[in-house]
């Protein structure tokens, strides 16, 4: 599959869509589909399923004629590129790719439902829960650097150790989710997800996804796996809550844990 194919679809699914006067906003409303999605898919990006491009498509008002021809631009854009592909391409397990793509990346992505991710952790908190300390200290600090988080309400709820360090990493989630270059999202309880990631997994771009183990850090850089997780970061994203409704759902969670723990602040 040629880049260049998907460069000429977008091209080509950008013009039907102001032909049309619709917003990005507005198309994805009517085809039942992601905003971010279709700007990436305008922007010559590979998504996960054709089956998603089709569906955009054919909510366009246009003629029978150009939405069969758009389908059609669709196939030969994501044809398969070869006829077998190893079960381990696109994978690494190299320790120093993920600190190299988080100190190098535009744009950060990440989600988590079981611990805090890890560029949102405090020394003390990874050293609780044992987790692999590979030296995030500072990469917040480029504001002209994009980082964008989603964490699950029971993860900011589930404390390692004796809980003791929990209260100072829930300041910490708090006042980092006021930096300019940096958005946080929580996943409340009461949320409904539409797409339920069985792991945390972090996005970097377009160029690849981290995922933690409990033993290593796994690396994939296969496009069609970056797409899947970049779509399922769109979709839990949606269900978070942000800004200052972010920031209480995380002051009730502190003040429930100061409460365990005995302390009045």
């Amino acid at each position: 599959m040629s880049s260049n194919y998907l460069q000429e679809l977008g091209t080509k699914l950008s013009q039907a869509r102001k032909k049309s006067g619709l917003s990005t906003r507005e198309l994805a409303n009517i085809s039942n589909t992601n905003q971010s999605t279709i700007s990436r898919i305008e922007n010559g990006q590979r998504i996960k399923s054709t089956e998603t491009i089709k569906k955009i498509i054919t909510a366009l008002p246009i003629s029978t004629e150009e939405t069969e021809h758009l389908i059609s631009e669709t196939l030969k854009a994501y044809a398969t590129r070869t006829k077998e592909r190893r079960i381990d391409a696109g994978f690494s397990l190299k320790p120093d790719a993920v600190r190299r793509l988080e100190r190098s990346a535009s744009s950060v992505a990440g989600f988590q439902s079981a611990v805090i991710p890890r560029l949102l952790r405090t020394g003390n908190y990874a050293k609780a829960a044992g987790t692999r300390d590979l030296g995030v200290s500072g990469v917040l600090d480029d504001e002209t650097r994009s980082f964008r988080f989603v964490v699950s309400e029971g993860a900011l709820r589930t404390w390692p150790g004796d809980g003791s360090v929990m209260l100072a990493q829930l300041d910490y989630v708090a006042a980092v989710s006021e930096r300019p270059n940096v958005w946080v999202g929580v996943v409340p309880w009461s949320a409904r997800l539409d797409v339920v990631p069985p792991h945390g997994f972090t996005v970097y771009g377009d160029e690849a996804v981290s995922v933690e183990t409990f033993t290593a850090e796994v690396t994939i850089t296969d496009p069609d796996d970056v797409a899947a997780y970049r779509d399922a970061f769109a979709s839990v994203e949606q269900a978070a809550v942000s800004g200052e409704e972010a920031r209480e759902l995380i002051a009730t969670v502190r003040a429930d844990f100061a409460r365990l723990l005995g302390q009045s602040n």
